[in-house]
């Protein structure tokens, strides 16, 4: 194979391995973003709450009002910071798995459990999103609202849920399918040049789902 043929193969392979690794690093950065994002409602939470009974049991004496609506907001906070985050969970391996019969497998054969539960992971997810996406659109035509202090439109809360789901899938989806054109990508390199064996990866990229002990994202 001429030089210049070669350069140009190597080159190509290498722009394709580093865009499935962009997407994984871009897709990183969001869902550490919703992380982020649910630990500080989760922290905003515990203030509220805190204030409320406060003002509840001391607030004619100090002078702070009640919100009278600690229930109704605590549980759209709630909502928000549990769905938002299963994207970051399930990247960073925080959900609970059940793994007793995975130690006894082959590397290729955990892979392909791995792959298989995230696939079901993902269909389970966009079958919730597309159904609560549905609830979110009768609610906005037939104008639904609870039945609370607040009479909040009860699209809003179902949307909140449609999102956290929707993020759900999408990771979920993009796991195992940027998993797969990476592995096809570092094959299909290896064999082309099998006397490279290692391959350009970014910094902060975590490893498989799957294949090691947990993963922190940490992008740059």
């Amino acid at each position: 194979m001429p030089p210049q043929h070669r350069q140009a193969e190597q080159h190509s392979a290498d722009q394709f391995l580093a865009r499935v690794q962009a997407v994984k690093q871009a897709m990183d950065r969001l869902f550490l973003g919703l992380g982020y994002l649910a630990g500080m409602l989760f922290t905003a939470l515990a203030f509220f709450i805190t204030y409320d009974v406060i003002a509840r049991k001391w607030g004619d004496a100090i002078g702070i009002p009640t919100t009278r609506v600690t229930d109704e907001i605590s549980g759209y906070i709630m909502a928000i910071a549990v769905t938002w985050g299963f994207a970051y969970t399930l990247r960073s391996e925080g959900h609970v798995r059940i793994d007793v019969l995975l130690p006894y497998m082959s590397h290729r054969l955990r892979r392909w459990v791995d792959f298989l539960a995230m696939w079901t992971t993902g269909f389970l997810a966009c079958l919730f999103a597309w159904k609560v996406w549905v609830l979110v659109v009768d609610s906005w035509q037939t104008g639904m609202r609870s039945s609370t202090y607040l009479l909040t439109p009860m699209w809003i809360p179902q949307g909140i849920l449609g999102v956290g789901f929707s993020f759900l899938a999408i990771a979920a989806v993009l796991t195992p399918v940027c998993e797969y054109l990476e592995l096809v990508a570092l094959r299909r390199r290896h064999a082309r040049f099998p006397g490279q064996t290692s391959a350009p990866r970014l910094e902060g990229e975590p490893p498989a789902y799957g294949q090691g002990d947990g993963v922190s994202l940490h992008p740059e």
